[in-house]
């Protein structure tokens, strides 16, 4: 079997591409880039395995939220409904942490909410976590799920 397959999705195409090579480096995976979710869409529909008996080559998808066209957020809802694989990760990469977007991205079962500014720190960490052990990658799900219901209600309590 060959190393997993990382897709990084990002417009900002020096970012996507350093982010790449970063992983890259490791040794321990192939990465592919995609600069728009549109374009992400047609790298998965490409890595399909063989009459999509063992699901996509894509295993972890790196996501930036916002981007023209077809944001982030966008594509995690079209890709959960057209590749219905929950063998596919998804972690958020992303400047933005406002409280609708961490909502949506956080409610569509990701294994990681990962802020630019912090990247150098849990970048490859989080990706080692989630190819360490397949068959407990849905904790890293649920995790982000919990900081998720607790984020919303630090902001309620914020609001009030």
């Amino acid at each position: 079997m060959g190393k997993p397959l990382i897709m990084v999705v990002d417009d900002e195409r020096d970012f996507a591409n350093n982010i790449a090579d970063t992983i890259r480096k490791t040794g321990k995976y192939e990465v592919i880039t995609a600069y728009s979710g549109k374009e992400a869409l047609y790298e998965l529909g490409k890595n399909k395995s063989f009459l999509g008996i063992a699901g996509n080559k894509v295993k972890l998808i790196l996501l930036d939220i916002k981007m023209p066209d077809m944001d982030g957020l966008q594509f995690l809802e079209e890709m959960r409904k057209k590749y219905n694989d929950d063998q596919i990760g998804v972690m958020m990469l992303t400047a933005y942490e406002d409280e609708e977007k961490w909502d949506r991205a956080t409610s569509g079962f990701v294994a990681g909410y990962i802020k630019k500014t912090e990247i150098k720190d849990q970048l490859l960490t989080s990706i080692e976590r989630f190819f360490i052990n397949p068959d407990k990658r849905y904790k890293m799900t649920i995790e982000t799920f919990e900081k998720h219901i607790d984020k919303k209600d630090e902001w309620k309590k914020g609001a009030a």
